[in-house]
């Protein structure tokens, strides 16, 4: 053995030595394992493994690139979804009040005529916002609910159960399961 071919062996960190030199054929073939870059150019092993690991990286890359973007399309997705609904609710907010004055009209209608008809546009109306995930807040009758109900009087009746709504000053609404306007509601109160 050349003393060459003992100065490489030794530095070659796997069982199979590789005996590659310069103008040499190589020997080691696709088995070589050696860490250290054989030194003759015709040799193939190192060039695969590299070529391998490169592949590998460039394939994890391109999945983390894919998952970046599949993140990115949900969330945009998730923001257009959350502007579309903030847009419906901006847009209820405004035409609340004039639900509220069906109500101060109904009290002033005397002709059942006119009243009916009152009540009819009404009702479409609260069906229509009943079709957008829109609800009335329950009040009258129904316990007071700090997380429905805002009080704005209350009264002391002795025949009445305690925090029971006596009366509705303003209709609250629900949007989407959440409350986009408190009812404003006078409350019983027995005792004091």
């Amino acid at each position: 053995m050349k003393k060459k071919d003992k100065e490489f062996e030794e530095e070659c960190s796997c069982e199979k030595h590789c005996h590659c030199h310069e103008g040499e054929e190589c020997e080691c073939g696709d088995e070589c394992h050696c860490e250290d870059e054989c030194e003759c150019e015709e040799c193939s092993c190192q060039e695969e493994e590299c070529q391998n690991e490169e592949a590998g990286q460039y394939l994890a890359l391109a999945q983390r690139l894919q998952a970046d973007f599949d993140n990115y399309r949900k969330r945009v997705a998730e923001q257009l979804e959350w502007q579309r609904e903030e847009g419906k609710r901006s847009v209820i907010e405004v035409f609340l009040p004039c639900l509220d004055t069906f109500k101060e009209a109904k009290k002033t209608i005397t002709d059942d005529g006119v009243l009916s008809g009152v009540n009819m546009i009404e009702n479409k109306i609260l069906s229509a916002l009943k079709s957008l995930k829109v609800e009335k807040i329950e009040a009258v009758g129904h316990k007071y609910d700090h997380n429905l109900h805002e009080v704005i009087a209350v009264v002391h009746n002795e025949n009445e159960e305690d925090d029971i709504i006596l009366d509705e000053f303003q209709a609250g609404y629900t949007f989407n399961g959440k409350v986009i306007r408190y009812s404003k509601v006078i409350v019983n109160k027995k005792g004091e």
